[in-house]
């Protein structure tokens, strides 16, 4: 009464593999720095509960990171330190803006403050909102999930103007 062995079997291609496996095991480095980033706090709790995607690590160190999620107002003076963390994380690497601050600058519009973090960095995906509601965030990560099983990561297709900043 033991099991038959079955003469079932899977192919697949190495890419693929690969691509299975990084988006099942995202390591987000998140760059927090308003109100947008209590909201991704919100959506790593057992109520949404992101660990259910492979994203509950939350890497800050950007070299063991493979997803940068920025989430408020960045001012001129934060756009070189985010630049550097952005350079930092190893390839394939995606974005994810999330709120309008991020996104386009949102209500304030300044000097001081980017508007829009696209100027500079690759965005994959964009969380509209102020603030975004932590379902945003979890459908942000299932498009960014899809991207990687596909293999498209924007910043493959993007370079980082020179003295831009």
């Amino acid at each position: 009464m033991g099991l038959k062995p079955q003469n079932d079997f899977t192919t697949t291609t190495l890419n693929t593999a690969i691509n299975w496996a990084r988006s099942n095991s995202m390591w987000p480095m998140p760059f927090g720095v308003a109100c947008c980033a209590i909201e991704m706090m919100a959506s790593l709790m057992s109520k949404y509960d992101a660990s259910r995607f492979g994203s509950e690590v939350l890497k800050f160190a950007p070299r063991q990171s493979d997803l940068l999620i920025v989430s408020g107002r960045i001012s001129l003076k934060m756009m070189p330190v985010l630049l550097r963390i952005w350079e930092q994380m190893p390839e394939p690497k995606w974005c994810i803006s999330m709120g309008a601050c991020a996104s386009s600058g949102g209500v304030f519009d300044t000097y001081t403050l980017i508007q829009g973090i696209d100027q500079f960095i690759p965005v994959d995906v964009y969380i509209p909102g102020c603030p975004p509601r932590p379902e945003a965030f979890i459908d942000a990560l299932m498009t960014v999930q899809a991207k990687a099983a596909k293999g498209q990561a924007k910043s493959q297709e993007y370079t980082v103007k020179e003295g831009a900043v």
